[in-house]
């Protein structure tokens, strides 16, 4: 029985020693399996990240592959080899990096998408609101009586409230001047990302607001010359705007046509333009005619400036022909007007509006003192002094013959 036992004994220790190696091997082994496995889990979490608490999570979890392994590290580089395991930890270290990076861009991005949403709302909101009491105060001049204090009151209103409404487009492209017109192409890429996101957009309320402003020009309300030359200063600001950051918006906001979407607002602009000066001109010359003023026939801008200086002109050579009290009245009456009314009133709005520049105006006021000067009537001295000479000389021829007598 001893015997026997000393045997089996013998025999597990050898089996021991014979299969030890083995174990090791499949142990070093087991490691090396285990470190690319979850090298791999936590190269997918990188890829899978979507907030910065995934990534301190991934963070975390390196520094306990870090802590797991560290004593088996000179036999998993013999494994990695060329690689090591301080590289791959680097390597995965500098991916969380680069996709840390991206999230907070992303997360900035939506902010900036957010917060220009709530602007947007914002000013539809206001806009809209706007524009319907616009439409109210049309429907109510349309059924206003010949009652002509109630309609000038009307008349007011609906002035002031396109005034207001003009006042606050302006603040809104404004707004937008500053957010796109130093923007990035990059910047525009990752807004187009997430335009489909958005339920309104700017291109789409500067659409509406367009659209309502020919409504505007194209109703008959009431309006005269200075209201269609405010409508023109505002389009020429809404023009240059668009033509500054059209490429931009359209760019970020329509990036699956933003060429035709860019054309789109460029022909609202046009149409709504061409509806102000179908308005504008007959109104200007009904202002000037109302004032005594008949200028030659006009219908844009070129033949406007025309008009007004073949007028000066052709009073300005009558009063040197003529110089009579008629000339000297015809000129008042123009320069009255002119000075208190067209640059003291409409001034702004010619300039602004592309209607006239400064160089124009200041041709106009320098033709008027040529106007003036002939307008002003010749002294009568001379023509007193002859008359007094002559008294002088009768008397005297009278005299003598007295004496003679």
């Amino acid at each position: 029985m001893n015997r026997l036992s000393k045997t089996i004994y013998t025999f597990v220790a050898l089996m021991v020693i014979a299969t030890g190696p083995l174990v090791a091997q499949q142990s070093d082994y087991q490691v090396q399996q285990d470190f690319k496995a979850e090298i791999n889990e936590i190269s997918q979490k990188i890829n899978n990240a979507n907030t910065l608490e995934d990534i301190r999570d991934i963070k975390g979890q390196l520094e306990e592959l870090e802590e797991e392994y560290s004593e088996f590290e000179e036999m998993l580089n013999a494994s990695l080899y060329p690689q090591t395991v301080n590289g791959t930890v680097s390597e995965l270290r500098e991916n969380v990096r680069s996709t840390e990076t991206t999230i907070v861009s992303i997360n900035e991005l939506n902010e900036r998408i957010e917060s220009l949403q709530a602007d947007i709302e914002g000013y539809r909101e206001s806009i809209v609101e706007m524009d319907e009491d616009s439409e109210a105060l049309r429907q109510r001049l349309e059924r206003a009586t010949a009652n002509e204090s109630r309609l000038s009151g009307l008349v007011t209103q609906y002035r002031e409230n396109l005034e207001n409404r003009d006042e606050f487009v302006s603040e809104f492209l404004e707004n937008l001047l500053n957010r796109y017109q130093s923007m990035d192409s990059q910047t525009q890429s990752e807004i187009a990302e997430v335009s489909e996101r958005l339920d309104d957009n700017p291109v789409d309320l500067l659409t509406s607001i367009i659209s309502e402003y020919i409504n505007q020009a194209d109703s008959d309300t009431g309006l005269e010359a200075p209201d269609f030359l405010r409508m023109r200063a505002q389009h020429a600001y809404f023009k240059n705007v668009w033509e500054k950051i059209g490429e931009r918006l359209s760019n970020s906001y329509a990036p699956d046509s933003p060429v035709e979407t860019e054309q789109e607002i460029t022909d609202l602009l046009a149409a709504w333009q061409a509806s102000i000066d179908s308005n504008l001109w007959g109104s200007v010359n009904s202002d000037f005619t109302d004032n005594g003023i008949e200028l030659p026939e006009f219908y844009d801008k070129e033949t406007f400036n025309e008009s007004l200086n073949a007028y000066v002109d052709s009073a300005a050579s009558t009063a040197l022909q003529q110089n009579e009290e008629a000339d000297l009245q015809q000129f008042e009456q123009f320069n009255t007007y002119w000075n208190s009314t067209v640059k003291g009133n409409w001034g702004d709005f010619l300039i602004n509006g592309n209607v006239l520049d400064q160089g124009e105006i200041a041709a106009v006021d320098v033709k008027l003192g040529d106007w003036a000067r002939a307008a002003e009537p010749e002294s009568n001295l001379m023509f007193i002094l002859f008359l007094i000479s002559l008294a002088v000389i009768l008397g005297l021829v009278v005299l003598l013959v007295t004496k003679k007598s």
